[in-house]
């Protein structure tokens, strides 16, 4: 029996020792296991941590895109506006030009009528223009538009005018300046 015992007992002790293996195995095992895991807690934080920051960045870049569509936007509405406001200034500057066209028209027609006095022969006693004194080699000669006395050199123009059928002798001011109104009537 004494053999029997011995033999159990170098039985269990194998047996133990076998487990003592197993069990070393199993706690290196589970080291191991616990660092993986505590590797995989730590590559699961980090990729937490990489989609946070990534999730604010695309708030912030949403937020950056609904205000720059709100930006170009009012950018368009802006050009649209200054687009208009050019429009109606070269508009108003065109009235202006016209207006004023109009104006030396009604000045000239005024001044006309306030000046066209047909000068008396004896009230003259040198040309309008080139002040050059009248004889009897330089004779005066009225201007048909404005009615001043000049010399032939200073009237020697013809002209078309509304009050004659035929043309007539102006001075040189009131022959250019006939002209310049009849070109910006034309243009």
């Amino acid at each position: 029996m004494k053999m029997e015992y011995g033999a159990k007992s170098d039985a269990l002790q194998k047996e133990i020792e076998t487990l003592n293996k197993q069990c070393s195995n199993m706690e290196k095992e589970l080291v191991s296991e616990k660092k993986e895991n505590q590797n995989l807690k730590q590559d699961l934080q980090k990729e937490k941590d990489i989609s946070c920051s990534l999730q604010s960045e695309l708030q912030h870049l949403t937020q950056f895109k609904s205000d720059f569509d709100k930006l170009h936007l009012e950018y368009k509405k802006l050009h649209i506006r200054c687009d208009e406001q050019e429009q109606a200034l070269q508009e108003m500057g065109l009235h202006l030009s016209q207006s004023k066209l109009k104006m030396e028209d009604i000045k000239e027609v005024n001044k006309a009528l306030k000046g066209n006095i047909w000068l008396k022969d004896d009230e003259a006693t040198e040309c309008k223009q080139c002040n050059k004194e009248f004889s009897i080699a330089r004779r005066k000669h009225h201007c048909r538009n404005c009615g001043d006395i000049f010399c032939n050199t200073c009237s020697s123009n013809e002209l078309s005018l509304p009050s004659y059928p035929k043309p007539v002798r102006v001075c040189d001011t009131c022959h250019n300046l006939l002209l310049q109104r009849c070109s910006s009537n034309s243009s």
